[in-house]
């Protein structure tokens, strides 16, 4: 829902009916949509998320993570009014940034209660789902888009606004069944009501002991308790918290640099010289393979390590990015259309590698690495921060691709594979294996300061030490 509502806006830029109805003439491209606008309204939704994301943590600390996510997609329905009836880029500018303070609650939101649903065996598979959910997002909207890429009426943009109204539809009553987080429940210290939470998600099975794993979640948080004294945003970078905060931090500058404007992307294979319908084309298929590629990072979980999977796809990122960069100096470049042709190609390949690796395991990381007593207040800065980077690159991506700006074109995944080249030295240095540790486990071992490479294969001494966990997660 979220990756529908954000990234449809930025399809609209190659549709015609859009830049007729809000564009302004641009000599021999025809209406465009100023690269001032465009970058007004990306960071419209931007700002808003940063709001949303750090005021999000307070309702569902207080009143519950089913709760406040209730609230939110109430507030997401009544927004929807404000960009069907926009007549002017100023309206729709102002329903970019309120609807992007309540976007920018949902990631919080979500991934925190993921990651609080399920036990470590699973885990991996519904924080990296976060990212499936994305893609399809993405695939539903370009497809959308598409549909309506040679209507010429009003109704090509309005309609695909008007779709975000279904959304809430469906998940409010579908939540109004969904449990509580159990992790939640017992920090409130409603343990039978945790208890309860904890019985439907799981199935009566002789090795599901259901007292042993709510006795497991209240050690850890008692471990926790002890590393921190407070879940204020100030402890997220005090001790052991500031190294865990710290990766989360830069896992998510990583993934906004994998450098496919999956946003832009439309408008910037229309800009590398192909036809507004083929842009829309080739936009499906982006999203298309990058469904497909998240739908194979089940046995990328399961097989291989978190780290191994990250590290390989920066590298492979970096070699793509820079290929479709170097294209742009082919002398023949501008008057060649299959080069645009092979640069649109290779992104779609972007797509194909980064989604099961960078952007799927970037969730799975973010879930796990904090500690559980602030893990809303990790996530919501991770969400800051990515939001702060979509608003820089936002700032930097039309006035690259624009016509009537820089119109540097492909030549913008220098700045990308750049970037990349620097994120897989800090990961190879930072970045530990978290695969199939326990929450309270990734606690001592932060506590402990375990070097980076050593944490895949760092075994506890015996059970006479208070800090090895007595309880695995096994016993759900």
């Amino acid at each position: 829902m979220r990756a529908f509502d954000i990234e449809i806006f930025g399809n609209f830029y190659a549709l015609p009916a859009f830049q007729t109805q809000f564009g302004f003439p641009v000599k021999g491209h025809g209406n465009q949509i100023p690269a001032s606008w465009q970058t007004a309204i990306g960071n419209g939704n931007g700002v808003g998320q940063i709001i949303g994301a750090y005021l999000v943590t307070y309702p569902m600390e207080r009143y519950g993570r089913i709760r406040t996510m209730i609230a939110f997609l109430v507030c997401s329905s009544i927004l929807v009014f404000m960009q069907f009836f926009a007549t002017s880029l100023a309206v729709l500018c102002a329903s970019e940034y309120l609807c992007g303070v309540i976007w920018g609650g949902y990631p919080v939101l979500v991934q925190t209660y993921c990651s609080e649903m399920l036990p470590v065996v699973l885990r991996g598979y519904l924080t990296g789902y976060i990212n499936l959910c994305y893609v399809m997002g993405q695939f539903i909207c370009t497809g959308v888009a598409s549909g309506f890429a040679n209507n010429v009426t009003q109704w090509a943009w309005r309609i695909p606004f008007a779709l975000q109204w279904l959304w809430p539809c469906f998940l409010v009553p579908a939540l109004l069944f969904a449990p509580e987080s159990a992790w939640w429940l017992m920090r409130k210290d409603r343990v039978e009501e945790a208890k309860k939470a904890l019985k439907k998600t799981c199935i009566e099975h002789p090795k599901i002991n259901i007292d042993k794993t709510l006795a497991m979640m209240l050690k850890t948080d008692l471990v926790e308790q002890q590393i921190e004294k407070g879940t204020s945003y100030f402890e997220c970078f005090k001790g052991p918290n500031r190294r865990r905060t710290e990766i989360c931090l830069m896992l998510c500058v990583i993934n906004n640099f994998t450098g496919n404007p999956v946003g832009y992307a439309s408008y910037f294979f229309e800009q590398v010289g192909l036809s507004t319908q083929n842009s829309f084309y080739m936009g499906v298929g982006v999203n298309g393979v990058g469904f497909v590629g998240t739908v194979l990072s089940v046995f990328l979980i399961r097989y291989f390590g978190h780290r191994t999977i990250f590290l390989f796809g920066i590298l492979a990122s970096i070699a793509i990015l820079l290929t479709v960069a170097f294209m742009c100096l082919a002398p023949n470049y501008h008057s060649d259309p299959t080069i645009g042709w092979a640069q649109a190609s290779m992104l779609i390949l972007l797509q194909f590698i980064s989604d099961p690796t960078l952007n799927t395991y970037s969730y799975i990381l973010i879930c796990e690495t904090p500690a559980t007593r602030l893990r809303s207040k990790t996530v919501s800065l991770t969400a800051v921060l990515g939001a702060l980077t979509s608003i820089a690159l936002s700032a930097i991506g039309p006035y690259f691709l624009n016509p009537g700006a820089i119109n540097a074109g492909g030549k913008i995944e220098f700045l990308y594979g750049g970037v990349l080249c620097f994120a897989f030295l800090y990961c190879y240095l930072r970045l530990p294996e978290l695969k199939g540790r326990t929450y309270e486990e990734i606690d001592v071992m932060f506590a402990r300061n375990v070097p980076t490479r050593q944490f895949a294969r760092y075994k506890f001494g015996d059970a006479t030490d208070p800090t090895v966990p007595t309880e695995r997660e096994e016993a759900i």
